[in-house]
């Protein structure tokens, strides 16, 4: 005769525990989930830049809120002097740097443009005048968030940048882009933002241009059903240790 189920403490703590794990598992799948609705949130806003027409500027605006993934127009003139290395940067499974230059605008500001990669060995051995063009240039580019960029206040970190500048030792070769850093040590004021620069038909010769940033969703949908496992793990494990040590216990 089989005798009827009955609760123990270590049953109802195991049950808690269960139910915990499994909640815990089932609200970080919905992050996942939530957060998988904003990266397509994003992306939509990216490609709607991207595709717009692109703006020309000639001087740096003191705004600068909606301009991030707008290609741009500029002209003016590349300084290599003041050129900086990004090593630890690979294309195809071969080391090499990216490098970016300032842009200097008309109105005596610059902006920092990534000319794209180029292969390297030795990172401090490459001139950035190597590859630089000298004169006065038209490029389009993508406009980028410069980390550690002040995008509250363009013009008071252009100010900044310029009085801080005199002390600073210039610094060519840099592992992660620094926006303070970077605007502390420019000898003239340097936007908070930057430029990817866009080539218009293929190019073989260094530096070779980046690619437009990937948008897809991400690996949030997969995380998420992970978690949703677990959760069914936990419920269904703890189902089955109850069952088992009720079976175990009629044979006793």
């Amino acid at each position: 005769m089989k005798r009827p189920f009955r609760l123990t403490p270590s049953t109802i703590i195991g049950t808690l525990i269960a139910l915990i794990v499994a909640g815990v598992c089932i609200r970080l799948g919905i992050w996942q989930l939530d957060r998988r609705v904003e990266r397509s949130t994003r992306n939509a806003v990216i490609s709607t830049r991207i595709s717009d027409s692109p703006l020309t500027l000639s001087r740096l605006p003191s705004d600068t809120a909606g301009l991030t993934y707008r290609i741009v127009e500029l002209e003016g003139e590349l300084d290599p002097d003041h050129g900086i290395v990004l090593a630890g940067r690979s294309h195809q499974g071969v080391g090499g740097v990216h490098l970016l230059v300032p842009l200097r605008l008309v109105d005596g500001t610059a902006i920092l443009v990534n000319r794209g990669w180029i292969p390297a060995l030795d990172p401090r051995e490459l001139d950035p005048a190597d590859y630089t063009p000298s004169g006065e240039i038209r490029l389009s580019g993508l406009i980028l968030p410069l980390p550690g960029g002040d995008h509250g206040d363009s013009s008071r970190a252009l100010l900044a940048s310029a009085d801080e500048a005199s002390v600073s030792t210039f610094r060519h070769l840099w592992y992660r882009l620094d926006g303070e850093g970077l605007r502390t040590q420019s000898p003239y004021p340097l936007s908070t933002f930057y430029i990817q620069e866009l080539s218009e038909g293929a190019v073989s010769t260094p530096p070779l241009p980046l690619p437009l940033p990937e948008l897809d969703d991400g690996p949030h949908l997969g995380y998420a059903i992970q978690w949703f496992i677990f959760a069914t793990i936990a419920i269904i494990g703890w189902i089955v240790l109850l069952l088992r040590s009720a079976h175990q216990g009629d044979k006793r």
